[in-house]
């Protein structure tokens, strides 16, 4: 049953493609979903440009940290995903790249300062990811360049880690979009702790070839293509300890 419906709402889906946007114009609803730093950095700052092109399309977008497969295909359209879904019907595209790096607060390199020449640095706090974004490579990446210390601090939001190290809680690993324009964090070891992870264009099979699709889609992969730069954290001009 669960078969047939969802081969339903599929043909019901592509049939409502076809119609919308035959005078020529792009219209109808597009669901989109990514992770936070992407929308508040790289989306949310560049949809007015959408929106003022296609003023008949009707967007959406949902900031969610889980795997995208494990979204139901009712409630999302297309996503910008750092993991690529393993499972599910799917048209999956690599646009790009964003770099992690190193981060702790001033304070706390202060009164912790980092000796070594060498990885992994040894003898720090570690700050660190929980569910829901555990399926990142970044509490593997963060162990492989700081060997775990006595205290360790664990939460499961962007926004959380950021707060947790600019409180002097420890080391921790972030985008460097994010953290480069933070005056609250240092950069640590940039030429040792970097870690780059691909970017997906994750499209559902089923709507694919909807032109409004195909308009949203161009348009992600362009803003991605055009921040490549500060994606991949060459833009800082933030202190760092080398």
């Amino acid at each position: 049953m669960v078969e047939k419906a969802t081969a339903i709402e599929t043909a019901m889906r592509e049939l409502e493609g076809s119609f919308c946007g035959q005078d020529g114009r792009v219209s109808g609803a597009v669901r989109i979903i990514t992770v936070d730093t992407l929308a508040h950095h790289l989306v949310m700052p560049n949809l007015p440009a959408l929106q003022e092109a296609y003023p008949d399309l009707s967007l959406g977008v949902s900031v969610n940290a889980t795997s995208f497969a494990q979204i139901p295909q009712r409630e999302t359209d297309i996503g910008l995903r750092l993991c690529r879904p393993e499972q599910g019907n799917y048209v999956v595209r690599r646009i790009g790249t964003i770099a992690f790096g190193l981060y702790a607060s001033k304070a706390y390199l202060e009164s912790h300062p980092i000796r070594e020449d060498h990885l992994p640095i040894t003898g720090h706090r570690l700050i660190s990811w929980g569910d829901p974004l555990s399926f990142l490579v970044l509490p593997k990446t963060l162990r492989s360049w700081v060997e775990s210390g006595a205290a360790n601090f664990t939460v499961d939001t962007m926004q959380a880690q950021v707060l947790a190290m600019k409180a002097g809680n420890g080391l921790g690993v972030l985008p460097c979009i994010l953290a480069d324009t933070d005056e609250g964090l240092v950069r640590v070891k940039p030429d040792l702790c970097r870690q780059e992870e691909a970017i997906w264009l994750v499209v559902h099979e089923g709507v694919r070839d909807t032109k409004r699709i195909r308009v949203v889609g161009d348009f992600l992969e362009t803003i991605v293509k055009q921040g490549q730069r500060a994606l991949s954290g060459r833009d800082s001009e933030q202190l760092q300890v080398k």
